[in-house]
């Protein structure tokens, strides 16, 4: 989530140009099945509708749309806020009539009696007690348990607990005296390790935080006394459940039955449950783990090469941003150690949180798979199985749902705590002519196929990417969020949104040339896809899929890299903007759009949030909403209940500098972003309301 479409040499961006075009030939991964090659047989199909299609957009809108309340509604609520235009800004800046705060940021303290943040005094115990660094996903679980808000109301809730992500910790932009890495400054000798306050203290500012917050005097604050608030870090103990609990590979010198790991962290975005829990993903975990090189074993050797980001052999002389050096006061970040060897495979899982009991242990849920989780949000179907949609953010990576074999029963909370150890995980596969299949990450199908590779079943679930590979899934660019619309009963619709944030490696011939999904050389600004199940069943093996919308610039020649032309037709009209990331509905089925990235798409604007309609057809209007300070990226993007409220999390303000001075030359060196204090550069939750307290966008 964090990664930009640019080239950097950064372990935590899995979006790697090395991996992308060596990484199919490895996987043993036929080129022909990537989504650029069916979606360029599939336009060879549709090429010849393309004047039905012209004809058939203005007669695409539906008449109701269901699935964001519990009745038919009509078309989403009109946008009637005035649109932003581009701004470099080092601020929130928000339409007209809208006012925005923050509600937390880091260092904030989340429990009584505690000093202010001092950006110089970090210490572990400390940051175990306050909110987390380069916050992201936002979630909102309202108090007391069981409470219904009224969706769409004009008057909001007045208590939520609120989760947020904490994705990862960088040095420079963290603390004062962190030791530069040849990244920010090559001219710099000799280069050091971090100090063990450094390594510990960041351990602690990941992972997530929970907090109440309640609305006071028409601003939501956070309640330090509240005995819900809480921290989940790296170090905190969880349990492993599902198939690959007690595995082999799970199994290491400090848990040597494999069902207890430490800590989470890496967590980008993630969903909920009917159940009231949270769902959070570890996504660019690789990166945190060093010395892959001097690995004996030759099988985990093998097992831990597929992942990019994980380190060779840095060192201080080669250290950049992502270099965090954990595995020096921690031997289970060390690949050459026993300690470490196998610690890679308890990380790369969706994790289960549950905010109303702050002493409930999280718990790892391996039936999920494991990769680079961006999201895992639920969805019910008509019969009760809960849904869980979720995507690996990596390109040439694949898309995921996983179905419960149980039914989620509302009566009886702790009766669905098995729900996401007992099911199917299935992966995508797009057809040439506009359907799909879901295909079942199944042990006795894969040995059928591919005799030996797997053990069992749990070796399926944490060799995940193998399996959907030999299974001949789908090839996706980066598919990041992926959201199905629910009603206040948790139904899904069958409508599925899957967002793709870019790809600059799409080149103008050969296998990766321009086609109907991605119509354009050096793809810097992303898109959307629409999914559309069976019978609107959620928990369908079959589906229908289409363009929702590319992302770009409206006033770019057909043609360009950043052209929103498909298929002969603009896909939208309205701002331009790149790397569609997170998505978000209101009640009446608005979609928000949060993006990470945008500059090679708008140079001109910071990173952003654009509203658009789900229903209707091309060209569909978009408005920009909001715009984020200074070289921050928005995350977690969120409507309350009643849609009088709009969260997101502001990412990294300031990332291509300081947290403070270091350099009166050295832009890297140097502050970038004051964003909010005015002084240092924090990450923050923000909250979005309208002046009147009103409907947010309409």
């Amino acid at each position: 989530m964090t990664s930009h479409d640019t080239p950097q040499a950064l372990p935590q961006d899995a979006d790697t140009d090395a991996y992308d075009r060596a990484s199919l030939a490895a996987r043993g991964v036929d080129e022909s099945l990537t989504f650029a090659r069916i979606a360029e047989r599939h336009l060879e199909r549709r090429s010849l509708l393309k004047g039905l299609a012209l004809a058939g957009a203005a007669a695409s809108v539906p008449a109701t749309l269901t699935g964001f309340s519990g009745e038919a509604k009509a078309a989403p609520a009109a946008l009637t806020f005035e649109s932003l235009g581009e701004t470099k800004a080092d601020t929130v800046t928000v339409p007209p009539g809208y006012k925005s705060q923050v509600v937390i940021q880091w260092g904030d303290p989340l429990f009584p009696g505690m000093a202010p943040f001092d950006l110089n005094a970090q210490t572990p115990a400390e940051q175990a007690r306050r909110f987390g660094f380069n916050n992201d996903m936002v979630a909102l679980f309202p108090l007391p348990y069981g409470a219904q808000p009224k969706l769409g109301g004009r008057f909001s809730h007045p208590s939520y607990l609120m989760a947020v992500n904490h994705e990862y910790a960088t040095g420079v932009g963290q603390f004062p005296d962190y030791p530069i890495p040849v990244s920010r400054d090559a001219t710099l000798a000799p280069r050091t390790l971090p100090t063990r306050n450094h390594v510990e203290t960041q351990m602690e500012s990941v992972g997530v935080s929970v907090v109440e917050i309640n609305m006071v005097n028409g601003a939501w604050v956070p309640n330090v006394n509240s005995a819900y608030n809480r921290r989940v870090t790296a170090t905190t103990p969880m349990d492993i459940t599902g198939p690959a609990r007690g595995d082999t590979l799970m199994q290491t010198p400090a848990d040597p039955t494999g069902v207890l790991a430490k800590g989470t962290f890496a967590n980008c975005a993630g969903g909920l449950t009917p159940w009231g829990t949270y769902l959070t993903c570890e996504e660019n975990w690789d990166g945190y783990f060093n010395n892959r090189s001097a690995v004996t074993d030759a099988t985990l050797k093998t097992l831990h090469a597929s992942w990019s980001s994980m380190n060779n052999a840095a060192t201080p002389a080669t250290s950049t941003d992502f270099t965090l050096f954990w595995e020096a006061y921690d031997s289970r970040f060390d690949l050459s150690k026993a300690e470490g060897v196998k610690e890679p495979f308890r990380f790369g899982w969706v994790v289960e949180i549950d905010p109303y009991t702050p002493g409930a242990r999280p718990k790892k849920r391996t039936a999920l798979g494991r990769f680079k989780h961006e999201a895992a949000q639920g969805v019910l179907n008509a019969s009760n199985r809960l849904v869980v949609y979720t995507g690996d953010d990596e390109r040439f990576q694949y898309a995921y749902k996983y179905v419960s074999n149980g039914r989620y029963n509302a009566a009886n909370r702790a009766a669905n705590d098995t729900l996401l150890d007992e099911g199917v995980l299935y992966v995508a596969k797009f057809s040439d002519n506009g359907t799909g299949t879901w295909l079942p990450l199944d042990f006795a199908t894969l040995n059928l196929l591919s005799p030996g590779k797997f053990r069992n079943q749990a070796d399926v679930l944490i060799r995940a990417r193998e399996a959907a590979a030999v299974l001949g899934a789908t090839p996706m660019d980066r598919p990041e969020d992926i959201e199905a619309p629910r009603d206040a009963n948790w139904q899904g619709n069958g409508k599925v949104y899957m967002v793709m944030t870019n790809n600059s490696n799409r080149t103008t011939t050969g296998t990766n040339a321009p086609n109907a999904a991605n119509p354009r050389a050096s793809n810097i600004s992303g898109h959307i896809l629409e999914i559309t199940e069976a019978d609107n069943d959620m928990a369908a093996t079959r589906f229908t899929w289409t363009i929702f919308l590319l992302a770009g610039n409206p006033s770019a020649a057909a043609g360009t890299n950043t052209s929103v032309v498909w298929n002969g037709v603009p896909t939208f009209q309205g701002p331009a903007f790149g790397a569609p990331d997170n998505i978000a509905f209101d009640s009446t089925g608005n979609l928000f759009i949060a993006t990470d990235g945008t500059a090679p798409t708008t140079p001109t604007c910071n990173d952003q949030v654009l509203v658009t309609s789900t229903v209707g057809g091309f060209p569909r209007q978009v408005k920009r909403f909001l715009v984020g300070p200074a070289e921050c990226e928005i995350c977690g993007p969120l409507l309350s209940p009643d849609d009088t409220t709009f969260f997101c999390a502001v990412q990294h303000p300031g990332e291509d500098g300081a947290v403070v001075d270091r350099s009166a030359t050295n832009s890297k060196l140097r502050r970038t972003s004051v964003w909010p204090t005015g002084s240092v550069p924090r990450p923050a939750v923000v909250a979005v309301r309208r002046t009147d307290g009103g409907r947010i966008g309409s």
